[in-house]
């Protein structure tokens, strides 16, 4: 896990709202949760798209935040429902016409692929095309002999 402190969440909130604006940006707070320890959800409304980023830690416990495009009324269904199972859920609203984020920490971006409103979401469990490497190729297989009886 990460030695380094960890921001409340107001101050990270503000300090975002405050980086979009210096960048000539809008952000807002949709709603605030826990000041001092909730989490926080970033949506950033572009000219064509709209992308929902989601706090997580990887493999080193570091905070690293996931860009994912989705469709206005999946975006409203979802954060719904992460409200309903997480009262202290902050989430800030970005607009930018050229879709930039303004987070400092590490992002796993969306991609270019984004979605315009109203078009179809891809399905979670679809095939995607497979961009991987022969090591991460041998490491999903690893991966999938080890979990398949369970």
């Amino acid at each position: 896990m990460s030695s380094r402190p960890h921001l409340k969440t107001a101050i990270w909130v503000d300090a975002l709202i405050r980086r979009a604006q210096v960048g000539g940006a809008h952000g807002y707070v949709m709603t605030r949760g826990d000041r001092d320890a909730g989490s926080v959800l970033v949506v950033v409304n572009a000219k064509d798209s709209v992308c929902l980023y989601t706090p997580e830690r990887d493999m080193d416990g570091q905070r690293v935040w996931r860009g994912q495009a989705m469709a206005a009324e999946a975006l409203a269904t979802t954060i719904a429902a992460r409200l309903d199972f997480d009262p202290d859920l902050t989430v800030v609203e970005i607009e930018d016409t050229d879709g930039r984020h303004f987070i400092t920490e590490p992002v796993i971006d969306a991609g270019p692929a984004a979605i315009a409103p109203g078009s179809p979401q891809p399905r979670p469990d679809a095939p995607s095309e497979d961009r991987s490497g022969p090591d991460q190729s041998d490491a999903l297989a690893a991966a999938k002999a080890l979990f398949r009886d369970q």
